[in-house]
Formats: C-alpha cells, structure tokens, sequence
C-alpha cells in the first residue's frame, strides 16, 4: 500500500506542475522539492503510524516528479537540439550506474544498524546535498 503510494504523489506533482503557466525560480524549487522528498523518506525511520507514512509517501512521490519535470524541461531549453541525446544519456547511465551502489550500501547499511537507521541516515544525507548548490548564485537564479 505505500510503495502504490509513491506514484499517485507522482500523478499529484506532474498534474500540478503542469498547471503553472510557468515555473519562476526553477532552480531553488527544483533542490527545494528535492530537501522535502528527502526529509519525507527519511521520516519513515522514526516509524510513524501507516497514515503518516501515506502521507509522506504521496509527497515525496510529488516532490520527486516536480524536480524530476523541471530537471528535465532544464535540459531541453539549455541543451542544443543536436546534443540533447548525448546529454540526456550520459545523465541518465550517470543515474543508473550508481543505483547499485546505492542499493549496496542500504543493504549492508540495514543489516548492519537496521532500516530505521538508514531511512534517517539516508534522508538526512540526501536533504544535506539536495541543499548544497542552493549556496551557488547560479542556482538561486535560475528562473
């Protein structure tokens, strides 16, 4: 019930997104949304009530997909038509190649120290480098 959770935020952040006639200050939302998505997963340690984590679930599923569309509309106005594919490709094996690292790491993480642990471990770490380039000018600015 809460992995399904995950997408409708999805649907929820997609839709809503979408609506906007436009996005004003793309690059402080975009790590904004990324500090909430990651605050939200990291909740899910302190082991709260399954109604909590629904809630937690919905939004970071609508906080990940609003970064994930401002991201990827970033790319196209940025990027040169004729480099797009080769930009988008590189960013997405970038993505995908440190998955199981990823992946790896929570394992050993989880049965070493337990899931709670990495849950807040995890979302801490993520909301601390989601913040990071919030402290570059060219990012705070970028509309």
């Amino acid at each position: 019930m809460i992995y399904a959770t995950f997408p409708l935020g999805y649907i929820i952040g997609g839709i809503w997104l979408g609506r906007q006639p436009e996005i004003r200050r793309r690059g402080v939302t975009m790590y904004v949304v990324g500090i909430v998505a990651s605050i939200c997963l990291g909740a899910f340690g302190l082991l709260p009530p399954l109604w909590v984590l629904l809630a937690l679930a919905l939004v970071n599923g609508a906080a990940l997909e609003m970064a994930h569309l401002i991201w990827i509309n970033s790319m196209q106005e940025i990027v040169p038509n004729e480099k797009l594919g080769r930009v988008v490709s590189i960013d997405n094996m970038g993505s995908f190649a440190l998955m199981p690292i990823g992946f790896a790491l929570a394992g050993w993480g989880t049965n070493v120290f337990g899931a709670p642990f990495v849950f807040i471990v995890g979302g801490a770490a993520t909301a601390i480098m989601s913040a990071a380039p919030l402290v570059l000018r060219a990012i705070r600015e970028f509309d």
